[in-house]
């Protein structure tokens, strides 16, 4: 079995029988996989780092002139930051409003100011800021979405609240429908709040206008599945000069959260993966479905499917990432044993 799981993968597993289902009920078996899924995966029991498969290594260039970044689609959240090959503690939003701290950043005093930290902000509805008063222009990369609607939320050019009608029903925002090779909005906007759209065939980039000179500015790419826009953002303090010579920018990487994708077709991966995942899913779907059932013996068949399951995935852990290597050694005497010394344990 691969060990990048597919939708086809559970759908030939021994899980559509387990919860009363055809293996050909593509909409249904991918439903229970989903709630399976994202149970498991918010569970207490994963903590912080969660289970196999669930995170992975990227990086970014960081522009001195714009110290922020804004995860992609497919990342929860950075778990840890490099910063010029040295990690640097991330903080929470509330750090910068504790009493007797150091406030909110950055302070007037510039990028030099105070020392390297990182901060968790809003989420935001695009990968980098809009220009206030910009139109928006639409891109859609294939023709077979024209016809499909984007819906634009935010506000006009005097700070108000775009509102518009969509058939009988009043919608804060502007409707556009997309059209090759493009559509602008009718409306200028200062500030972008939300961004939605249908499901479509390909890629739509959207660019923020100047109405004065033309210029286009990408603002986010948004993908097929992809329906509404929200993306994490860290804020980095006092940004280094000196990591990258004769560069405007600083190169950082993190370990990351993945994001779980909800599956519709036979080809799409879910975050668990491997045999251990088809496993414990195929548990968890059974605890799913006795969850549902209103009676006493069939909420304890569920807790336990769902022990089963974490057992399954803890298991998974330890299979691939091994039980005695932990990413902390603490050597008080060096590489010397401590027999070496005549130190017993105690």
């Amino acid at each position: 079995m691969s060990l990048r799981t597919r939708l086809y993968d559970y759908r030939l597993s021994d899980l559509p029988a387990t919860v009363g289902l055809c293996a050909s009920d593509v909409a249904n078996v991918a439903s229970i996989v989903n709630t399976a899924q994202r149970r498991l995966l918010y569970c207490r029991e994963a903590q912080g780092e969660s289970w196999w498969g669930t995170w992975a290594e990227v990086a970014w260039n960081v522009y001195q002139s714009s110290p922020f970044i804004t995860l992609p689609r497919a990342l929860a959240r950075a778990e840890l930051f490099d910063v010029c090959k040295q990690p640097v503690v991330i903080n929470n939003q509330w750090v910068e409003y504790l009493r007797f701290g150091n406030g909110r950043l950055p302070k007037l005093c510039g990028s030099r100011c105070g020392k390297l930290q990182i901060y968790s902000r809003n989420n935001a509805v695009t990968f980098v800021d809009m220009p206030v008063g910009s139109y928006i222009k639409i891109y859609p990369t294939v023709s077979t979405d024209d016809g499909s609607r984007v819906l634009l939320q935010g506000t006009n050019t005097v700070d108000a609240v775009i509102y518009s009608n969509d058939g009988t029903n009043r919608v804060s925002g502007e409707f556009v429908t997309l059209t090759s090779p493009f559509v602008t909005s009718s409306n200028q906007f200062n500030t972008l709040t939300g961004i939605q759209k249908d499901i479509t065939d390909g890629d739509i980039q959207i660019f923020a206008v100047d109405p004065n000179d033309g210029t286009e500015t990408l603002l986010v790419t948004m993908e097929p599945g992809e329906q509404t826009a929200s993306y994490r953002r860290y804020y980095f303090n006092s940004l280094p000069f000196n990591c990258c010579p004769n560069q405007d920018y600083v190169q950082v990487s993190a370990i990351a959260k993945l994001e779980p994708f909800p599956v519709r077709v036979d080809t799409d991966y879910t975050v668990l993966t491997g045999d251990a995942a088809i496993e414990a899913i195929t548990e968890e779907a059974q605890s799913v479905r006795y969850s549902r059932i209103d009676e006493t013996s069939a909420k304890q068949m569920a807790a336990e499917k769902h022990i089963q399951a974490v057992r399954i995935l803890n298991g998974q852990l330890t299979h691939y990432m091994g039980k005695d290597e932990p990413a902390l050694i603490f050597a008080p005497f060096g590489s010397a044993r401590l027999e070496k010394v005549r130190i017993g344990m105690i």
